[in-house]
Order: C-alpha cells, then sequence, then structure tokens
C-alpha cells in the first residue's frame, strides 16, 4: 500500500517543482506539494450541461455563417469560439444567422465582453466620476433633433461636436460595453417650437420607457438639467443611449460612468508556518496548518521537508483534506530523519 501512495507522490513532486516557489518556501527543502485547502471538483449540473449543449449548436450555426465562403485560420475560428463561449446564452440567441459575416462577428465579440451584471441585472454598478468634459454640441455636428438620434460610446467627444478628449469610456478601461449608466448634464438651446422638450433613454427604448426629460415652455430659450440614463448593451445594437424630443440644438456634458465593477487581485500573505519531525520511531506524520492572519482566508497550503529526503525517503500521502484547515500527511521512510514544514497560503478581497 505505501509503495503505490510512493508513486502517487512521486507525480506529485514532479509537478509541484515545475512551478514558481511562492513566498515563504525555501529553496533547500523539498517541495512535497501545493494543493487547495478544498480542491474537491464539482460535477456539472443538469442546467449547466444544458446550457452548454444549446450554446455548442448556437455556436455551430454562428461560425457557419459567419466564415461561409471565406478563407479564414485556424486561429480566427478559434478566437470566434472562445468568444461564442464567453457570451451570455441570452444574447447568442439574439443574434441572428442570417445578419451577414461581419454583423455576426461584431455582435459576438461585444456580447463577449459586455458584463453580466448588466442589463437586467444592473443592480452592482460602480460610479466612476471624470473631469466634466463636453461629449455633444449639437450646434457643431448633427444640427437640431428632429428624429431619435443614437449615440456610441465607443467614439470620443470629436465626432458629435464635443471635445476630442472627452471619453468616457477611458475611465472604465476603453471598453464601452462595461459602461451600465451615464451621468449627464443636458442643456436645451434655441427650441424652435414651445415648449422646447428633450429626452435621453437607452438607445432603441419606447417613450414610455424610464427616461430623463428637459423642458422649457418657451421658443428661443435655454434649459439645463442633470441625469442619469442606463444604457443599451445589447450585442445587435452599436449605440448605447438615444436622444428624442421637439427640434431643438442641445449639448451633453459627460462626469461620470457607472460601470460593472472591476476585478481586483486578491491580497495574500504567508501564514505561520508549522513543523514536526518525522524519524524511525516516529514514522508517521499528520501535521496541520496553523492558522491564518485577521481577516485572511486559507486558499492553499504548501508541504515541504528538510534533512534526510533523498531516493524518496518521505512519501506524502495527501494534504489538503480538512475544510477550513489544511495538512500534510504521509510517512518517513529512511534511516535517520527528516523535518516535515507546513506554509499555509492565506488571502483576502482587498477592502472587504
Amino acid at each position: 500500500m505505501r509503495m503505490i501512495m510512493a508513486i502517487a507522490a512521486g507525480a506529485t513532486i514532479c509537478a509541484a517543482s515545475a512551478g514558481a516557489l511562492a513566498a515563504g518556501e525555501r529553496s533547500d527543502r523539498v517541495h512535497l506539494g501545493r494543493a487547495p485547502v478544498q480542491a474537491t471538483a464539482q460535477p456539472a449540473t443538469a442546467a449547466q450541461q444544458a446550457m452548454l449543449a444549446e450554446k455548442l449548436v448556437i455556436a455551430s450555426r454562428l461560425m457557419q455563417a459567419a466564415v461561409e465562403g471565406r478563407e479564414v485560420t485556424v486561429d480566427y475560428r478559434m478566437w470566434l469560439l472562445e468568444s461564442m463561449y464567453r457570451a451570455p446564452l441570452s444574447e447568442l440567441r439574439a443574434i441572428a444567422a442570417g445578419s451577414g459575416a461581419d454583423a455576426i462577428v461584431r455582435a459576438v465579440t461585444k456580447a463577449a465582453k459586455a458584463p453580466q451584471k448588466l442589463g437586467a441585472a444592473s443592480t452592482e454598478l460602480v460610479y466612476y466620476p471624470i473631469t466634466p468634459c463636453r461629449y455633444i454640441d449639437t450646434r457643431n455636428v448633427g444640427g437640431p433633433l428632429t428624429t431619435p438620434r443614437g449615440f456610441d460610446l465607443a467614439s470620443t467627444g470629436n465626432t458629435y461636436g464635443g471635445s476630442a478628449a472627452c471619453n468616457p469610456k477611458a475611465a472604465v478601461g476603453g471598453n464601452e460595453d462595461t459602461i451600465g449608466a451615464l451621468a449627464i448634464n443636458v442643456a436645451i438651446v434655441s427650441p424652435t417650437v414651445a415648449p422646447g422638450f428633450i429626452g435621453v433613454r437607452p438607445a432603441g427604448a419606447v417613450n414610455t420607457s424610464a427616461l430623463v426629460n428637459w423642458y422649457a415652455a418657451g421658443a428661443n430659450v435655454q434649459a439645463s438639467n442633470a441625469g442619469v440614463v442606463t444604457t443599451n448593451q445589447a450585442p445587435a445594437t452599436a449605440n448605447e443611449i438615444e436622444f428624442f424630443g421637439s427640434s431643438t440644438q442641445f449639448i451633453v456634458d459627460v462626469f461620470g460612468v457607472f460601470a460593472a465593477p472591476t476585478a481586483t487581485a486578491l491580497d495574500c500573505t504567508n501564514g505561520t508556518e508549522t513543523n514536526t519531525v518525522a524519524d524511525t520511531i516516529t514514522r508517521d506524520f499528520n501535521l496541520f496548518a496553523d492558522a491564518c492572519p485577521t481577516g485572511y482566508a486559507m486558499v492553499s497550503n504548501s508541504c515541504q521537508a528538510w534533512g534526510d529526503t533523498a531516493g524518496g525517503a518521505v512519501v506524502l500521502a495527501g494534504q489538503g483534506a480538512f475544510v477550513g484547515g489544511s495538512n500534510c500527511f504521509g510517512y518517513y521512510a529512511g534511516t535517520s530523519s527528516a523535518t516535515i514544514f507546513n506554509a499555509p497560503w492565506c488571502c483576502r478581497i482587498p477592502g472587504r
């Protein structure tokens, strides 16, 4: 039985030695293994299997439509498949195969980039203030509003008569698809009819949708007001917001965006290392890791050995087998002694 465990432990040692040593792992020791505290694999649920099966069907259909009659590389196909896998299933369903290859690729790419926190589940958006800047000025580009007019946040302000330096997406890493809402100030300038009225809403919405209104009772007046408007992040729509109302010039200054939380790197540190001696009298060892510092949680542990370790003298039978803690257990098969070390790796989310 111990011979079988020794063979398994040898594989663990080889795999672990390929990685870089984390802080606290000594190069003069034999690295027996690093394992997560809870390494149990969870089988896919029936719902997850059904979702994957539907994704595969849609991906096959869209891939055929996107590359039909075109010579594309294997890398391009793999990139497109990966984008389809990352895209929410609900948005893949909305992409029409008959839209044309370029339209399908644009829609798939946008769906893959868009955070799933947006849309109906937009309750976790984070506000990013920006220096107020002029994004739209119809007196310079576009002219008075006559029919609903959409705006794509992928463009900078100079596209719409504002400032080239006004780039709301820069506040969230340059990806406009992560913006769930805009904080803006809108000014009506010289409406041609009374009363002057303008509204803003997610692009493609209807007048009964939630919207922000600007109103002035009379022609040739100016009115200004601030508001927050949600965006349309559907993959088939390039524009995120649109304005509608009576014929008037308008100016839009942006002073903040609401976006899905950005990824935050874990804050990790070593916990207190424990050790025990295994020798010819006490050959078996079962060494538990010490607790993590306050505020940190253990995510893995590292088992190491020092002393008489040559020729498979120390056999690691297993590690990380206990919820809420982690251990290194095995036995010593040498003729002298070896010291076993257990170093916990502890992490937390910064600011939480």
